[in-house]
């Protein structure tokens, strides 16, 4: 017995040591073949010593042992079962964090205990709250040391869940001087010119200087130019030139009696300058 124990422990360190998810019962049929009838007494006082965790294969009715570290271990003996189970709905559901009525489902707990479990969960730094910017009234929940998605944070346009305009339009203002300093320019060009100018306290990926860019060609402000070796960009010219207007007397009339309504006194109908201008005559 003490053979199968050291074997199917180190099974499950391996599996641990290399970021696996658990290992199955249909996993130790197929190490351990006739043996296998010998496995729950042991699983059971692993169980119990809290080395081993019991999880639930997500999709499927089968269930998966998980090796638990000795400082892990220790945590998880100073809680109660239902504190456990909750902890593992948390876990379970990463980056992502889960809903409170989600937790209860989950579950099955009536409201106080499960209130009372999170709180326990939450002063011994377990498990911590998040704010969705997509809901921004209700709490997830998730363990402690993970951050949240992005989908759920917002990314870098957001500050304390708020999209944040003015660090937004800063950006456009960076990517475009970026462009044109570096001329006809990749998206990773880009990228690696906006770290560079460190602009920003938050750090940017690809994908979101990406969000920028697009973002900057449906405003007319950049254009693609398309390439064999990927798609290239540049500042894009004005599709309409309006410098003339300033040029128009009656555009830039400083004599404060000249109207812009037709019929006044003074107005581009009646403007002797502007026939002159239109005449090409110089003045």
């Amino acid at each position: 017995m003490a053979d199968i124990k050291a074997r199917f422990e180190r099974m499950l360190k391996d599996d641990a040591a290399n970021g696996g998810t658990g290992v199955t019962n249909n996993d130790l049929k197929e190490a351990f073949g006739n043996e296998f009838e010998l496995l729950p007494d042991i699983i059971n006082a692993l169980l119990q010593t809290d080395r081993v965790e019991l999880l639930q294969v997500e999709g499927r009715r089968d269930h998966a042992y998980q090796w638990i570290g000795e400082e892990r271990a220790v945590t998880l003996g100073e809680l109660t079962n239902e504190q456990r189970l909750v902890l593992q709905v948390v876990e379970r559901a990463e980056s992502n964090g889960v809903w409170l009525r989600d937790i209860k489902s989950a579950t099955s707990m009536q409201q106080q205990t499960l209130n009372k479990a999170l709180k326990v969960l939450e002063s011994r730094k377990l498990v911590k709250t998040v704010r969705s910017v997509q809901q921004k009234t209700k709490k997830l929940y998730m363990a402690y040391d993970l951050a949240p998605t992005r989908e759920v944070s917002g990314g870098p346009w957001y500050t304390d869940h708020e999209f944040d305009h003015e660090f937004v339009s800063a950006i456009k203002q960076v990517v475009v001087g970026c462009v044109q300093q570096l001329g006809t320019c990749s998206l990773e060009e880009i990228h690696k010119g906006v770290t560079a100018m460190g602009v920003s306290t938050v750090p940017l990926a690809t994908s979101d200087v990406r969000t920028v860019v697009e973002a900057l060609l449906a405003d007319s402000e950049l254009e693609t130019l398309y390439d064999e070796g990927g798609d290239k960009y540049k500042v894009a010219k004005s599709c309409v030139d309006t410098a003339w207007v300033d040029e128009v007397p009656s555009g830039r009339c400083p004599w404060p009696r000249c109207a812009a309504e037709s019929g006044g006194v003074c107005c581009a109908e009646t403007c002797l300058y502007l026939d002159a201008w239109l005449d090409g005559e110089d003045g």
